[in-house]
């Protein structure tokens, strides 16, 4: 893919000065091109490098003894990969395309030396850290303490929100490559409660789910029974406030 309406779009998203949008490219190694279900990132590997997802969709998975996975976080054009671990050099999650993805890579040596040459990029990256703080913080209220129903229709109507927020997906229809095992490791439920749920939206009208693309037929029905409110996506948009 051409990567300057990216960087437009991401230095955007990062309010940033035209000057250190150009210095936070120039750091970035040449785009790389992931297949369907390859791992970008190694759990337990020592992270030198920020990764930033151009286009496609990834998932982050935590894998327990018994080998059973629980998916902590999804990612969609823009995100950063591993904003959150880089301090700790270290990843506690492996992190896989669900999609053909293309993303950049910027090493840390680099990237911690335009921090502090730089507030406005060490501001943006932490502003990304607390955007994806946000969406964690909604995830544990709706996982521990909501209905089948409401977790699964939430979800879905983050998904599609922030797709439209990247700009990639604006209409009622988006990209869905999630599996049911995918939303069954998403959402502490099994395979089968999915199912269940799922044929429960789609006889109420309210979504639309096949050959990986996800339809809301009622949007106002399907926010009501997730209760969902995108106010907490609000420091994902794409905004040029801030930039000079």
């Amino acid at each position: 893919m051409p990567l300057t309406p990216f960087m437009t779009k991401l230095s955007s998203r990062m309010t940033l000065p035209i000057s250190d949008q150009h210095a936070l490219f120039r750091a970035a190694s040449a785009p790389r091109h992931a297949l369907k279900g390859e791992c970008l990132i190694e759990e337990g590997a020592k992270l030198s490098s920020l990764l930033i997802l151009c286009s496609g969709m990834a998932r982050a998975v935590r894998t327990f003894s018994d080998g059973n996975q629980q998916i902590v976080s999804v990612f969609v054009d823009g995100d950063t990969l591993n904003a959150g671990e880089i301090v700790f050099r270290q990843s506690r999650k492996a992190v896989y395309a669900l999609t053909a993805a293309i993303y950049l890579s910027i090493p840390l040596r680099e990237l911690n030396s335009l921090m502090d040459s730089s507030p406005a990029i060490a501001r943006a990256l932490w502003l990304e850290t607390a955007a994806q703080a946000a969406i964690q913080q909604e995830w544990m209220v709706w996982l521990g303490q909501r209905a089948a129903q409401t977790r699964l229709a939430h979800f879905l109507c983050e998904v599609s929100h922030r797709l439209q927020l990247s700009g990639r997906d604006a209409h009622a229809t988006c990209e869905f490559p999630l599996t049911q095992r995918d939303l069954a490791d998403t959402l502490g439920l099994s395979s089968v409660h999915i199912n269940r749920t799922l044929q429960t939206l789609r006889s109420q009208g309210l979504i639309e789910l096949t050959r990986s693309q996800l339809t809301i037929l009622d949007k106002e029905g399907l926010y009501a029974m997730g209760e969902f409110d995108p106010e907490y996506l609000d420091g994902l948009k794409f905004v040029d406030e801030g930039a000079n």
